[in-house]
């Protein structure tokens, strides 16, 4: 083997790897979370990335939604607060939502 086809296979590989998850756009979105994608431009003013990712498993997004829901019922805090709270963090530590 070659040096140059072995530095090219390296290449490629890392290439390959490196692959990320498209989150699924609104005419994506399986039919029953459409209405998730308007919550949450009215919240925030856009799509967020992580929860366009979470659309690629319903189960995950209705365990999100029972679980705010659940603890929403003890809330003591705002969930307007709550909310500013996450995207600050999130800005905090760097991520590109």
């Amino acid at each position: 083997m070659r040096v140059g086809s072995r530095s090219r296979f390296v290449q490629s590989y890392t290439k390959s790897v490196m692959v990320r998850i498209s989150g699924l756009e609104k005419r994506e979105a399986p039919w029953h979370l459409r209405w998730f994608y308007g919550v949450m431009r009215k919240m925030f003013g856009k799509d967020l990335t992580p929860v366009k990712i979470q659309m690629r498993k319903p189960g995950l997004v209705w365990g999100s939604i029972a679980m705010e829901a659940g603890m929403g019922r003890k809330r003591r805090v705002s969930l307007r607060y709550i909310q500013l709270a996450k995207v600050r963090t999130a800005s905090c530590i760097g991520c590109p939502f």
